[in-house]
């Protein structure tokens, strides 16, 4: 399974890229990467790794790759250190609707088929 990133930059050198979340990526499990550019100049580029994102757009550090959480994962070890289904414990609590809600409720689905 893939895995979702976005590039954080607290310098922009170039002055066209900004700083903070500056573009979305995702992780093939063939280790390609597509990236996406947040700025007035959207552009997407395919790599053949994470390491070659890091060397072209890391500029010395004022760069970084940060991973996106895995949810499914984080999903399945609170399940399993509760003892049962996270959703039902938790489905009194959380606001009707929600997006925490609609999350969890994402989450059951997925691990109840395998997905």
């Amino acid at each position: 399974m893939g895995k979702e990133f976005y590039l954080n930059r607290t310098e922009d050198e170039s002055g066209i890229s900004g700083t903070g979340r500056v573009a979305q990526g995702f992780v093939f499990d063939n280790g390609r990467v597509a990236l996406v550019w947040l700025s007035e100049h959207p552009s997407t580029t395919v790599y053949d790794n994470i390491g070659e994102v890091q060397a072209i757009h890391g500029h010395s550090g004022s760069t970084e790759v940060k991973m996106e959480p895995d949810w499914k994962r984080a999903y399945n070890e609170l399940a399993a250190a509760l003892g049962g289904s996270v959703a039902e414990l938790l489905r009194s609590k959380l606001p009707e609707g929600g997006e925490a809600q609609r999350l969890l409720e994402k989450a059951a689905v997925i691990t109840t088929n395998g997905g």
